[in-house]
């Protein structure tokens, strides 16, 4: 199975549970909203935090990996009846390492010639490159790491998600309903939330209720529920009812205000999270469901796709590069700073686009072919179809 940033191309015309057409191609939508996440973050730390909410759009980012993974993973057991770990764990690392150890080089050589402040400690360069810089942030407050490369707690998180959840999925596309799958998640978003509740109740760091992969793992679930139960993809949908969408529309957008002013501490570090998940899911569901209708079609435009097919080398390199322009062009005002730190990210971002990512798809596609292959000919004596028959 290829593992897409946000395509589901293949197997996902075998995925359907029920007997109907299946679309084919790109999940729409999901290029866009990682655009707009990616936005979030960036506008925040470009000195907008205090208006431009950067935690909603990891929430976001959080939400839609449980939901694109969980849907991947559903259409690879529709297809053959189980999961394949290995390949899984291959794609993953060839989908996220090679961006990440560009990134750290480029800064790590900044960092050197004191371009950028701060320097990788070898601690700090480890917990980067093996996935536990949550916790390394928690415990050392970013003592160890370039100015900017805090970001990676984010990934950390995801990264723990990739190699605890595939056995759970396993075993709910086996032997669960949608119904039950759904219960069984919501009742460890439910856990999850009770030990953020706890945690925060007893004196524990704001940096640990809100980085670590123990509080931070139910936005994550949240997507995941949305693939198993009613995905906007692969399951039938409602009809479509412009009343009905305006109102789920404007329902969760109340949350997400509400959510962003109410300053109650406890609720900031422990209800938040929870009420911000639930009300984006439903978004990520019509944003799909209804891409061909206003005002979803338009996450589909061509800027906000590109935006999102590179939103992963932006979200690692972007707080580096606009600490540096405020660092050496002191000078320039919002405006300018901002607009040149867009210029330098986007020059970072290309070419990794095109010469380390587009390659590494290249190549997880290949190794799909070839295991797909190696599969269909080993059944090919049990099942007396040919390995060199159609597939």
């Amino acid at each position: 199975m290829r593992l897409p940033r946000t395509a589901v191309e293949g197997d996902v015309a075998h995925a359907a549970t029920q007997p109907r057409p299946v679309p084919h191609g790109a999940i729409p939508s999901l290029d866009g909203i990682r655009a707009i996440a990616v936005a979030l973050v960036f506008l925040a730390h470009d000195d907008l935090e205090n208006v431009i909410p950067g935690g909603l759009g990891v929430t976001v980012f959080f939400v839609l990996s449980g939901y694109l993974i969980s849907t991947l993973m559903r259409a690879e057991h529709a297809a053959k009846g189980s999961l394949d770990y290995r390949a899984f764990y291959l794609r993953r690392c060839l989908r996220l390492m090679p961006p990440l150890v560009c990134v750290v080089a480029l800064v790590g050589v900044l960092a050197a010639f004191a371009v950028v402040d701060g320097a990788f400690s070898l601690g700090g360069v480890l917990a980067v490159l093996f996935y536990y810089g949550n916790y390394f942030v928690i415990a050392n407050d970013f003592e160890g790491l370039p100015a900017g490369v805090g970001v990676v707690w984010s990934l950390a998180v995801e990264e723990h998600y990739y190699l605890l959840y595939p056995p759970l999925a396993a075993v709910l596309l086996r032997y669960g309903r949608a119904g039950v799958s759904a219960v069984v998640l919501l009742a460890l978003c439910a856990v999850v939330l009770g030990w953020r509740w706890w945690l925060a109740s007893n004196g524990t760091s704001e940096a640990h209720l809100t980085m670590a992969t123990d509080t931070r793992v139910d936005a994550i679930l949240i997507g995941c529920l949305m693939a198993l139960w009613r995905n906007p993809w692969l399951d039938p949908k409602p009809a479509a009812s412009p009343r009905r969408d305006a109102l789920v529309v404007g329902a969760c957008l109340a949350v997400l205000l509400f959510t962003l002013a109410y300053r109650d501490e406890l609720f900031r570090l422990t209800v938040r999270y929870s009420l911000q998940s639930a009300a984006v899911a439903p978004l990520i569901y019509l944003a799909v469901a209804r891409a061909q209708r206003w005002p979803f079609r338009w996450l589909n435009a061509k800027p906000l796709v590109y935006l999102g097919t590179i939103s992963y080398t932006v979200y690692l390199s972007h707080h580096v590069i606009l600490l540096l322009v405020a660092k050496h062009w002191p000078q320039l005002d919002w405006f300018g700073a901002t607009l040149f730190a867009i210029v330098l990210t986007l020059a970072v971002a290309e070419p990794i686009r095109r010469w380390v990512e587009q390659p590494c798809a290249r190549l997880r596609k290949r190794l799909h072919v070839r295991r797909a292959a190696a599969r269909t000919s080993s059944l090919a004596p049990l099942s007396g179809v040919s390995s060199g028959g159609p597939s």
